[in-house]
This record gives structure tokens, C-alpha cells and sequence, in this order.
């Protein structure tokens, strides 16, 4: 029988927020089944804090949409995809 391996919950949130952040555009249902996902499991555990929406300002490129942008002084939601876990 093989030895069981566990993952620390901080890694997958990082893992996730890193697809979040650099998935091509294309990919919004999948970063939405991974929200879905990773949020289970961050409740689950009690390492649930929240979400942010990525603001145009801290994607890397502008070939990325992003998840919010306040620069009007309203927000403006573009791809409601893009999110980090706190």
C-alpha cells in the first residue's frame, strides 16, 4: 500500500490564486470550477477568509481581463473569474 501524502491548505490557495491571476483568457469556466472547488475546501477547514476581485491595475499584462476595475470611483466588474482567496 502506498504512503498517503497531504498538501498544505495554503499551497492549494496559492496554487490557486496563481491560476486566477495567469490562466489565459478563454479559461473563465475553469477558474470558475476551481472557485468552486478550492472555496469548499478552504470552508471545510476553516481557513475560509474571503475573496478579492483582481483589479486591472495588478494583472500582469493587459492581454488578461481582470476582475474589477475601480478607477471611476465605482466598480466596474469585467470577468467576475478573476479573484484571489484571501
Amino acid at each position: 500500500m502506498r504512503a498517503r501524502k497531504t498538501i498544505e491548505i495554503e499551497q492549494v490557495k496559492e496554487q490557486a490564486n496563481s491560476f486566477f491571476f495567469n490562466s489565459r483568457n478563454e479559461l473563465a469556466e475553469s477558474r470558475k470550477v476551481l472557485q468552486s472547488f478550492v472555496s469548499q475546501i478552504l470552508m471545510e477547514t476553516g481557513n475560509y477568509k474571503g475573496f478579492q476581485y483582481i483589479t486591472k491595475q495588478q494583472m500582469m499584462t493587459a492581454d488578461y481581463t481582470y476582475g474589477v476595475d475601480w478607477s471611476s470611483g465605482k466598480p466596474v466588474y469585467s470577468d467576475e473569474s478573476r479573484i484571489r482567496f484571501i
